[in-house]
């Protein structure tokens, strides 16, 4: 059986706990679910999944040109189905979607 020393098993000690450190950075991101529809946050911001059926009496800024894609919450890809809003954590909303939080993107 071999010997240990002192230096040998602090030196182990260090590369441990720096694996330890560095595994939550490594660790791939799971993508997030989408949000529906009737989720009871989203239903209280006023989220609809197309714009057309906002109900503009109780949200009166609503305008028909604004959506989720127009947003700068939201960091889709022109043409995907589905993008990430910050808003509302990360999940998934659709391009066509709009909530009471829009904040319309600056001019590029």
């Amino acid at each position: 059986m071999s010997q240990c020393t002192r230096r040998q098993f602090i030196g182990q000690i260090m590369v441990g706990a720096s694996a330890l450190t560095l595994a939550p950075i490594v660790k791939a991101e799971e993508p997030k679910p989408a949000l529906p529809a009737d989720d009871a946050y989203a239903k209280a911001m006023g989220f609809v999944l197309d714009t057309n059926n906002a109900d503009s009496a109780k949200f009166p800024k609503h305008a028909p040109d604004q959506s989720c894609s127009k947003c700068q919450l939201y960091s889709g890809a022109e043409g995907d189905d589905l993008g990430p809003c910050s808003f509302f954590g990360g999940r998934l909303v659709p391009p066509t979607g709009w909530c009471r939080n829009f904040k319309p993107k600056s001019p590029a």
